[in-house]
């Protein structure tokens, strides 16, 4: 049985996500021991709010060159979901311009629409599109053109285009909705809130990366 940890810093979810993977049959740790999350075979970013507060949290609890060096220096599987994905990046624009965790090279921007009668935030159930030539990506082709559930004001734009590897359709918008890179997969939907896809793909992503 993998150790799974879903890091506890004060700014998600953290309850929905274990019972989401007990209920997938894992057991797992909500957690901010450092010791606990380096020595994890699996470990879980979640986020939810503004991401400036979330990096100060994290900073707060000394866990920035953690889950860095967990990522990056051990180069076990991480996690991050929704706004824990848009820590990944590089930086964020949200109210400002804030540094990221820098394990994905890209940026976080406001999500923009063409249409004035586009509602922001994307509060919606969107179908996530593979990108054709990397539908091989970690074997993800069962969830094409698969149901997940999104809320979310900002997008992440990763610097390499093959390390977003899905996008959601709303509107005119093509938005990224998973991203990865070796070890290190997000996805901007909350496979918590996703019933049955979102328990496979939480079962996937923790068997196969």
């Amino acid at each position: 049985m993998k150790k799974i940890s879903i890091v506890d810093y004060g700014c998600g979810n953290t309850l929905s996500i274990l019972r989401a993977l007990e209920e997938g049959g894992f057991s797992a740790k909500i957690t901010s021991d450092k010791n606990y999350i380096l020595k994890s075979d699996f470990v879980i970013l979640p986020g939810v709010g503004a991401y400036k507060k979330a990096m100060d949290l994290l900073n707060n609890f000394n866990l920035i060159d953690t889950i860095q060096e967990y990522a990056l220096g051990k180069k076990k599987p991480l996690l991050g979901i929704c706004l824990g994905m848009q820590l990944l990046l590089t930086k964020s624009f949200e109210m400002g311009e804030h540094n990221g965790l820098n394990l994905i090279k890209g940026i976080v921007k406001k999500l923009e629409p063409k249409k004035e009668i586009v509602k922001i935030p994307h509060i919606n159930w969107s179908k996530i599109k593979l990108n054709d030539n990397l539908l091989d990506e970690i074997n993800l082709k069962e969830f094409n053109d698969r149901y997940f559930y999104f809320v979310h004001s900002f997008i992440s734009i990763t610097e390499q285009k093959n390390n977003t590897i899905s996008f959601c359709k709303y509107y005119d918008l093509d938005i990224p909705s998973i991203i990865k890179k070796n070890n290190i997969l997000g996805c901007q939907f909350h496979p918590e809130k996703s019933g049955k896809n979102g328990l496979n793909f939480l079962s996937k992503i923790i068997t196969d990366l």
